[in-house]
């Protein structure tokens, strides 16, 4: 007989919310039911056939959301070479439908609040190309450290500041920028 899939406890007014509005509470506590999702960098749509044959799965694309593919939650990716060499990262789909919901162009100037890990801030850098910039802040200097270590990996070039700091007090102007700067919070 299989085992039960291991859960998390969720606090009674949540669970209560859930009953109220008949929902499962099993989607939010068993462990290993939600789906992971991972983003190809634009031009390496084709290392999909070689990422699925590292982790032996099929990777599902997310119609919705360019260049982004969901995976089953048990499926490492940190030993793929695709990953290894930058091709792919793991990003949750809310994170990506934020981004894209910025409509982002080159030439904008893009302030990410609470940027940790960095999944975004590197979307963000796709989308400028080579105009524009981002300043990703975050109150934590490990969790900025996160940040660093991911756009180092995934995001070439220097269009990106990072700070240390509480995005509520922050005030720091682009360099170059233009009045309309676009803002991503996760707050």
């Amino acid at each position: 007989m299989e085992e039960d899939a291991p859960t998390l406890p969720l606090p009674e007014p949540f669970l209560q919310f859930l009953e109220a509005n008949d929902l499962d509470p099993s989607i939010y506590t068993a462990i290993d039911s939600t789906p992971r999702f991972i983003r190809l960098k634009p031009g390496f749509d084709a290392c999909v056939e070689e990422v699925e044959k590292e982790v032996k799965c099929k990777l599902e694309k997310v119609q919705w959301l360019q260049g982004f593919y969901s995976l089953p939650p048990h499926v490492q990716i940190a030993g793929s070479r695709a990953y290894q060499e930058g091709k792919i990262y793991g990003i949750d789909a809310s994170s990506g439908a934020a981004v894209m919901a910025l409509n982002v162009s080159p030439g904008d100037h893009v302030l990410d609040l609470c940027a940790a890990p960095g999944a975004k801030l590197c979307m963000i850098l796709d989308l400028l190309g080579d105009l524009g910039s981002v300043t990703g802040v975050d109150v934590a200097r490990h969790r900025l450290a996160a940040c660093r270590t991911m756009l180092q990996k995934y995001a070439l070039g220097d269009r990106c500041r990072l700070f240390v700091a509480d995005g509520t007090t922050f005030s720091v102007i682009p360099v170059g920028s233009r009045s309309d700067c676009k803002s991503l919070s996760n707050s």
